[in-house]
């Protein structure tokens, strides 16, 4: 009989990188043989885009005959395991790994990055909880070696939407932009955005992209907005559909790109396209150092982004990364 794997994370909510890793996970999993269900906010969308059993994340009910079936819960991938979101948000899925620990359940966390995490008592209650895990992987240096400061046990490894298919590119010269609902953006940020981005591809059409629709759209909007009052006569256009499918396809025909999310930044890197970082968070930072990308952090004071732009331009396009997960971390450990 097929062991069962219940997935806990960011899912069924139309977000585009945790769409990527869930469909890279559940792909694999299935080749394995594995029966697959889902922790899902839309449990029927889920079941249909990605053929799962589903549950919903909010019903406590499912959630312990979910727990109570499976053989293995795997916690991933993405930034789970912290509260700059919120309190409420670590400590849901610290209760799902909690209370499958308490059902004799084998608990993976995959392919996270831990953190940041706010406060004496999260830190703590978030250590004692990866303590108990079985198998633990992680997706940047700085969650590895928190782990180690911690005394416990993880393997580093890459991203799993390095796995993503991705189209024969072919570029039309498009200047991709990539925002995201962030507090703390400096309020002239979006202004000096425009203001460089027309000044130095007045003559490209920009496509403005939203990762997670309706969130991302107010942004998006108001660079719109912005674009229309300093360079009218620019050709523009906004992708609101964020599937897999559609993003993968708009990437294809990039020749430069402009991201806050981390997944946006990776897709870039994946397909060649020459990617200025917009960091908002410490794993876009991470990413940006990594790959030596340009880049400008919203949340600072916008002074003149002239010297950064015209760096930017003079590099060739950015060499495509040979990146991938190694799947047989993961397998190793199932397969005991």
């Amino acid at each position: 009989m097929a062991k069962k794997v219940l997935i806990s994370g960011y899912i069924g909510f139309s977000n585009f990188g945790d769409d990527v890793i869930f469909a890279m996970l559940t792909r694999h999993l299935k080749a394995k043989g594995y029966q697959v269900s889902a922790l899902s906010s839309n449990p029927t969308k889920t079941k249909q885009q990605f053929k799962v059993n589903t549950a919903h994340y909010k019903n406590p009910f499912e959630i312990i005959k979910e727990i109570a079936k499976c053989d293995y819960l795997i916690s991933g991938g993405g930034s789970l395991l912290q509260n700059a979101t919120s309190n409420a948000s670590l400590l849901y899925y610290i209760l799902i790994i909690l209370f499958a620990k308490l059902m004799f359940k084998k608990v993976i966390i995959f392919a996270q990055g831990i953190g940041p995490i706010n406060g004496d008592f999260w830190r703590g209650l978030t250590r004692f909880t990866l303590s108990l895990c079985n198998f633990i992987t992680v997706r940047d240096s700085q969650s590895y070696k928190q782990l180690g400061k911690w005394k416990i046990k993880a393997r580093l490894v890459e991203d799993p939407a390095w796995d993503i298919p991705i189209l024969p590119r072919e570029s039309r010269g498009y200047v991709g932009v990539q925002l995201r609902d962030y507090s703390k953006m400096h309020p002239d940020f979006i202004k000096l955005l425009v203001k460089y981005i027309g000044l130095y591809f007045s003559d490209r059409r920009i496509i403005i992209f939203s990762f997670q629709t309706p969130q991302d759209l107010k942004i998006c909007y108001q660079f719109e907005k912005e674009l229309k009052f300093q360079w009218p006569h620019m050709k523009y256009e906004i992708r609101s559909e964020n599937s897999i499918k559609s993003i993968v396809t708009g990437f294809s025909n990039l020749e430069y790109l402009f991201a806050m999310r981390f997944h946006a930044c990776l897709l870039g890197l994946k397909y060649g396209i020459k990617v200025f970082a917009l960091p908002y968070d410490i794993k876009v930072e991470h990413l940006a150092r990594e790959f030596s990308l340009q880049s400008i952090n919203v949340s600072e004071k916008p002074e003149n982004y002239n010297p950064k732009f015209s760096d930017f331009m003079q590099y060739d396009n950015q060499e495509k990364p040979d990146m991938h997960f190694n799947w047989s971390v993961i397998d190793s450990y199932m397969s005991k």
